[in-house]
């Protein structure tokens, strides 16, 4: 069973992350600040490490370069933060991945089970032969084929592909692999070689950028070797775990600013959507029980107040 290690100072939305978590087969812990959030990781050795970007203690970007100076193990970032900036920040400090409050139990679990194959494969993928659909690259013998096809690569292209053959699931942002196929040599007209040297990589491979079967690009932040993702069910929550929250903290919520408003706003709803998963009936797609039919218009609603919510953030921080 995996380990997560969830490093978040909300109450709330930790013990509904915890109860969902559980519920996909996955062990987890939690620490509240970066300091116990690292002690922890030192001790408990997690698999994965899901970090909210906003900490009472220290911000969430530089506990991520401390990790990185003695831990590999995989970091998923959590933030109400749309700035875009912020999150390319984050994945160039060495993050693995970054999602966005509110955000739906089933894509969390996605994106963790991605990072595990990744982290599990990195060594095997580095000396075997791998194979996507059509496509097969041997890293061994620096050989790509497309339909049994040899393909020929400049060297750039064959280098860009092995770095994200190698990090299957992970952002890669510009400036990263600018760092890691140009040698942090590179300058304006190198950015525009980069995006160069992705459309004929993509041409040779037969991958449309429409519509990718290898490669996405995620706009304004970089590019993703695409994975395939499964998720499983595990066992029930305790359901009522994420409905405590209460009255207590109102005067703590009256002195907060207005971002720090849309961030608390954030949690609450990521919190709501789980909460809403969990007590939903194991039944059929075409279950019409009253039950099923009130889950599903407050998953609806809830996507709708999560949309209203990011716009306000948007336009707070702006």
């Amino acid at each position: 069973m995996a380990r997560v290690l969830v490093v978040d100072d909300d109450t709330q939305l930790t013990r509904a992350l915890t109860s969902a978590l559980q519920r996909e087969g996955f062990e987890s812990a939690v620490a509240s600040d970066a300091t116990s959030g690292v002690e922890q990781l030192a001790i408990a050795e997690p698999d994965v490490v899901v970090l909210d970007l906003r900490l009472p203690d220290e911000d969430g970007v530089d506990v991520v370069r401390r990790l990185r100076t003695w831990s590999d193990v995989p970091v998923l970032i959590l933030s109400g933060v749309s700035d875009q900036r912020r999150r390319v920040e984050a994945l160039d400090a060495g993050a693995d991945d970054f999602l966005q409050k509110p955000f739906g139990i089933e894509e969390l679990v996605a994106r963790l089970r991605a990072l595990l194959r990744r982290s599990a494969g990195a060594a095997e993928q580095r000396s075997s032969v791998l194979t996507y659909d059509t496509l097969t690259v041997d890293l061994g013998a620096r050989l790509v084929l497309v339909d049994r096809d040899e393909v020929r690569l400049t060297p750039k292209e064959w280098r860009l592909l092995e770095v994200f053959v190698s990090h299957p699931g992970r952002l890669l942002t510009h400036t990263w692999l600018l760092g890691e196929v140009w040698d942090d040599g590179y300058g304006d007209e190198t950015r525009a070689a980069l995006r160069a040297h992705i459309r004929t990589l993509r041409a040779k491979l037969g991958d449309d950028a429409t519509n990718p079967r290898y490669l996405r690009t995620d706009s304004g932040s970089g590019y993703r070797w695409i994975a395939e993702e499964v998720a499983s069910a595990g066992p029930a929550p305790d359901a009522g775990a994420a409905a405590e929250a209460g009255d207590a903290d109102e005067a703590r919520i009256g002195a907060l600013g207005t971002g720090e408003v849309t961030h608390e706003l954030n949690n609450a709803l990521t919190a709501l959507h789980m909460a809403v998963r969990l007590m939903r009936p194991e039944t059929g797609s075409d279950d019409e029980s009253p039950a099923t039919v009130m889950a599903r218009r407050a998953d609806e609603i809830l996507a709708r107040v999560s949309r209203l919510a990011v716009e306000l953030e948007r336009r707070s921080s702006s």
